[in-house]
């Protein structure tokens, strides 16, 4: 028999006071999922191993990005990660710039299919996945 230690809605209730006042910089919306723009980019950076010829490339603009959100992170709440850095950027915002950038940089679409596939926080699909499904990229 599985005891339970809390009451019905104890984690969301938690989860919601715990984050509460920590909005992303860009959507406003509470970050409930706080991972950290160093974080992600070293798991961009670890996905982009795959694709050599495409790391080489796209890195920089990788690191400009991450220093252009770096420059704007003033507070946030800390990373679940790290537990170092902050999150003021939500996954789904930050996801959503590194998505734009693979296109702008005419990344190979096989390239930004897996992408999409790997690093996709538009679970609601309301967002960009809806760009990308439209593009046949999804």
């Amino acid at each position: 028999m599985v005891k339970k230690f809390f009451s019905p809605g104890f984690e969301r209730d938690t989860i919601q006071q715990a984050y509460e006042g920590y909005s992303c910089i860009q959507c406003s919306q509470p970050i409930t999922n706080p991972i950290c723009h160093e974080c992600l980019g070293r798991q961009i950076t670890n996905w982009l191993s795959l694709y050599p010829s495409i790391k080489k490339k796209f890195q920089p603009k990788l690191k400009k990005y991450l220093t252009d959100v770096h420059n704007n992170v003033m507070d946030g709440v800390n990373c679940a990660s790290c537990q170092k850095h902050q999150a003021a950027l939500c996954p789904y915002c930050f996801t959503e710039g590194i998505f734009d950038l693979l296109k702008r940089s005419k990344i190979d679409r096989m390239v930004v299919m897996d992408f999409l596939s790997t690093f996709n926080f538009d679970l609601k699909h309301e967002g960009y996945i809806q760009d990308a499904i439209k593009e046949g990229l999804y």
